[in-house]
C-alpha cells in the first residue's frame, strides 16, 4: 500500500444534523475548550482545571437542495424564543484504509444564523458556528 494512503483528507467526511445528512458540506470541526486558572506556587505557576465546553462550526456550499436548511432548522425557533434541539453526527474516514471516526454532538446552540449572503462570481457558502455541552465519541 502506498504511504500516501495513510493520510486523511477533507474529502472524506459527512455530517448528519438531526438524523438528516447535509449536502455539500465543505468543513466540520468540533473541539474541547478547556478552562484553566493559573495559581502561583512559589516561583512557578500551577494550573487548576475549572471546566470545559465544546465549540465548533461547519460550513456548506449552497445548492438548490440545501439553500434554506439552516433557516428551516433554526429561524422560527429562535424568533419564538425557543432553543431548538439539535444533534450533529460527524463522520471522517480514510477510503484507502477503511479507518473511520464518528462523533456525536448534542445540546448545541448556534452563535449566529446567516439569513442571506451572496457574492458575485462565487459559490455561496454558509458558515455555522456553534457551542455544545455534550460530545460522545462513537467510533
Amino acid at each position: 500500500m502506498s504511504k500516501g494512503n495513510q493520510y486523511w483528507n477533507g474529502s472524506n467526511g459527512n455530517i448528519w444534523v438531526n438524523d438528516s445528512e447535509w449536502d455539500k458540506v465543505k468543513s466540520f470541526e468540533v473541539k474541547m475548550v478547556i478552562e484553566w486558572e493559573d495559581v502561583p506556587n512559589g516561583m512557578t505557576t500551577d494550573r487548576v482545571l475549572l471546566g470545559y465546553g465544546y465549540e465548533g462550526s461547519f460550513s456548506y456550499r449552497k445548492s438548490d437542495k440545501n439553500y434554506n436548511k439552516a433557516i428551516d432548522l433554526l429561524f422560527a425557533e429562535y424568533v419564538a424564543g425557543r432553543v431548538p434541539d439539535v444533534t450533529i453526527i460527524g463522520k471522517a474516514f480514510n477510503r484507502a484504509t477503511g479507518k473511520t471516526q464518528r462523533i456525536k454532538v448534542t445540546n448545541i446552540t448556534f452563535d449566529e444564523l446567516a439569513l442571506q449572503s451572496w457574492e458575485e462570481k462565487s459559490v455561496g457558502e454558509v458558515e455555522m458556528p456553534f457551542k455544545a455541552s455534550e460530545v460522545e465519541i462513537l467510533q
